[in-house]
């Protein structure tokens, strides 16, 4: 709050700022009150006050004179050296005590880039590479990390369900919004697309089944998905 009150002096709205940080929030249908710390995940105004917060690590790190970069995303953040990662954690460290805040134990890591790194949603390795009739180069590819292929599964699996009592077209429109989303932002080089067909193949499966166990036939289900069928009910793909 002090460092909300140094741009804004509407006490009314700096009033309706410190109670959303003291209302608590619901869980489950349960009222959890506010511990005093931190900002309630998942309110809209939460990013933004993370950012005001964060923004005074952003100045220590650049005045610090640590030769690397720092890429923050609200409260996730990567620094890329070349060397001294040991050292620079713990200035890190150090920075974020003074703003009472702590890494996390098991997500804070020191990698080398060749072994590559997971960050939002993506996962990020330096490769060689060779071009004929020039040198052995590197270059950064990404594509998506294993935990956001596996919460897209989980995803898919929840649509799709045992829902029987919907047709294949409406679980196809609950499904198209969340593949484009999806899509949107994992969105990778032609070269890594072969990853997303590993996801196609799981969504046609999963409605293989479901359609076995919708008519208690399995040929039903394959003759409903063979071909291009799915494709032409307007189902889009991942990649």
């Amino acid at each position: 709050m002090k460092l909300v009150r140094k741009r804004i002096s509407d006490p009314h709205l700096l009033g309706l700022i410190e109670s959303w940080l003291e209302s608590g929030v619901m869980e489950d249908g349960r009222f959890l009150a506010s511990n005093g710390l931190g900002t309630p995940q998942g309110s809209v105004i939460s990013p933004l006050l993370a950012n005001i917060y964060l923004h005074s690590f952003d100045k220590m790190f650049q005045q610090s004179g640590i030769p690397g970069l720092l890429v923050r995303y609200c409260d996730d953040f990567v620094v890329l050296l070349k060397r001294n990662g040991k050292t620079v954690l713990k200035r890190v460290k150090e920075m974020l005590s003074r703003l009472k805040l702590t890494l996390h134990p098991t997500k804070t890591r020191i990698v080398h880039v060749a072994n590559g790194f997971d960050f939002l949603g993506m996962h990020f390795r330096l490769s060689p590479v060779k071009k004929k009739g020039s040198r052995l180069t590197h270059s950064c590819r990404l594509w998506p990390s294993n935990k956001s292929m596996k919460r897209i599964r989980e995803r898919i699996r929840q649509v799709i369900g045992g829902r029987y009592s919907l047709s294949l077209e409406e679980i196809i429109k609950e499904l198209n919004p969340m593949i484009r989303g999806w899509n949107n932002y994992h969105s990778v080089p032609a070269s890594q697309r072969k990853r997303l067909l590993v996801l196609n193949g799981f969504v046609f499966n999963r409605l293989r089944i479901f359609l076995k166990r919708k008519y208690n036939d399995q040929t039903r289900g394959l003759r409903r998905i063979s071909g291009y069928q799915l494709f032409r009910l307007g189902l889009i793909r991942f990649g």
